[in-house]
């Protein structure tokens, strides 16, 4: 495992990978701020085309509520696990570079872990798809990629609770999304 990372740097910055980029493994500098942890590969199919997939973590404390006045309100963790397939469309006609707009889905499971008592339900769920516009700015062989858009979720909350959201994200429908990725080339 010593050599693992030192080949891995040689191969990515070496000459042998001078030719022009066709792939990308990138993180998601902007979703730490809300409790989750991103790595990504995106990848050129055709043209100005590539395909992209994100695995996000989730891990984060958040609040679940019931609008019963039975349950009364818990704090827990959250953890678990989004996928978040893409197709980019690059106008400029080379993938990887410059602006583009992509849509996208995305399916998420997690669960919740009570600070006290217990959850008879204990699982969350989501789906739902994205429109995004965004920008790659390739420095060398890294790229930061700013992008906006809109995402259409349907989320799936253990019996009568939901999550607290009194910012973001609204708990189901319509959200706004926006971030800046790294990306390493070759």
């Amino acid at each position: 495992m010593k050599w693992f990372f030192p080949v891995l740097f040689l191969l990515l910055t070496g000459d042998a990978m001078e030719a022009q980029e066709t792939a990308l493994l990138r993180t998601n500098l902007t979703d730490p701020l809300v409790g989750r942890y991103s790595l990504g590969f995106e990848r050129k199919v055709a043209g100005g085309f590539s395909v992209a997939m994100d695995v996000d973590y989730l891990s984060r404390e958040v609040f679940l509520e019931s609008d019963h006045p039975w349950y009364e309100p818990l704090n827990t963790q959250k953890q678990g696990v989004i996928l978040e397939p893409q197709l980019r469309w690059y106008p400029g006609g080379e993938a990887l570079k410059g602006s583009y707009a992509a849509v996208g889905g995305f399916f998420g499971v997690a669960r919740y872990t009570p600070a006290e008592g217990g959850l008879d339900n204990d699982d969350w769920s989501s789906v739902g798809a994205s429109l995004q516009l965004g920008h790659q700015l390739s420095l060398g062989r890294f790229v930061l990629d700013g992008f906006i858009g809109g995402t259409w979720a349907e989320d799936n909350y253990p019996g009568p609770y939901s999550e607290s959201t009194a910012l973001f994200p609204p708990p189901s429908g319509l959200r706004l999304t926006g971030g800046l990725r790294l990306g390493l080339g070759w």
